[in-house]
């Protein structure tokens, strides 16, 4: 069914009128204390935020680049530093929900194929949990003495969020490789669906999957672009991890880097696996666990907030921009229609 223009531009302002609310209700409890923080922080610190928060951005925008140049030349950098911002805004405001959806919606905006745009979802995702295997499993092996003395319990944890990214990587790679796999859908849903509409339905749901396959493949055929896209990952989080050392030395000079640089690893890579507690991010909980007997609960609490904004508010608030920006250029089109 075709959607008139007068309701596309109604539904439009709706989307923007939900988006202003939500984005006041974030802003007034879940960002307050961050932004709070912010108005308390030296000037070193600040440059050092927002120098880490938009590197990453960058680093990311050309990691996207290269992974979406196989399938159109006129995807830039620029384009992959909005797509974080833009899939970063609505997983703020989805509360997680729509992150892989806008993600793959943004690259279809720029002329890529929805089999092709879950490709490089997909092998985005299968990347980005890499570098948090590669890091937290070099920062085991280098703090290994340090934790087994002091924090034996915490080894197989860490081990554990280890073996679940690693499953992770494996069940993205096996969904999006494997022929048998296809061949199965194949055969069940020819078995489960008779009727001629259902079987249509499938089959597009399968060409789409053969798609994908295809788009992965090409993509993993090019080694010195996959090389490529691991380095680039690999960058991209250590000027995450670097991020709380540089804010927590100006007040503790004798910080070991490594273990700051280990600590954070094991953060991210045990954020995923242990249960929230009430009230409190899994993130938030292991990062106050594991610094707050290095640096005291009030450094540990302010870095955290500090590396949050840097990681989270800054390229969701770029994002917010964005889709400003995107919304209104939507309804200046759908008015001038209108007109017409």
């Amino acid at each position: 069914m075709k959607i008139s223009s007068k309701t596309k531009l109604l539904l439009n302002i709706l989307l923007l009128v939900i988006i202003f609310g939500v984005m006041f209700y974030l802003l007034q409890n879940s960002f307050g204390e961050i932004l709070a923080e912010l108005k308390s922080t030296s000037i070193y610190a600040l440059i050092t935020v927002f120098g880490c928060g938009t590197l990453y951005l960058v680093v990311e925008g050309l990691n996207i680049k290269t992974l979406a140049e196989p399938f159109t030349h006129d995807f830039k950098t620029q384009d992959g530093f909005f797509a974080v911002c833009y899939y970063t805004f609505y997983r703020v405001v989805t509360f997680g929900a729509g992150t892989l959806i806008s993600e793959v919606n943004y690259y279809r905006r720029k002329g890529l194929r929805l089999s092709d745009g879950v490709g490089v979802t997909a092998l985005h995702m299968v990347m980005y949990k890499l570098a948090l295997f590669i890091y937290a499993l070099l920062g085991l092996i280098i703090q290994f003495s340090l934790f087994y003395d002091k924090a034996p319990n915490m080894i197989p944890l860490i081990l554990a969020g280890m073996v679940v990214t690693f499953l992770i990587i494996a069940v993205l790679l096996l969904l999006s490789l494997s022929l048998n796999l296809q061949v199965f859908f194949v055969k069940v849903t020819n078995k489960l669906f008779k009727s001629q509409r259902l079987r249509n339905i499938v089959d597009k749901v399968n060409l789409q999957v053969y798609s994908l396959r295809i788009a992965v493949n090409g993509i993993l055929k090019e080694r010195p672009r996959i090389f490529k896209i691991f380095l680039l990952n690999l960058a991209k989080m250590a000027i995450w991890y670097v991020l709380p050392y540089f804010v927590l030395v100006e007040n503790h000079p004798s910080l070991d880097f490594l273990l700051v640089f280990s600590l954070i690893s094991f953060t991210v890579i045990l954020a995923g696996v242990i249960p929230t507690p009430a009230g409190i991010g899994s993130f938030e909980f292991v990062y106050l666990l594991l610094f707050k007997p290095l640096v005291g609960t009030v450094d540990a609490v302010s870095s955290m907030l500090l590396y949050r904004f840097a990681t989270y508010l800054w390229p969701f608030m770029l994002g917010f921009l964005y889709v400003l920006w995107d919304k209104r250029k939507t309804i200046k089109g759908e008015l001038k229609e209108l007109k017409d």
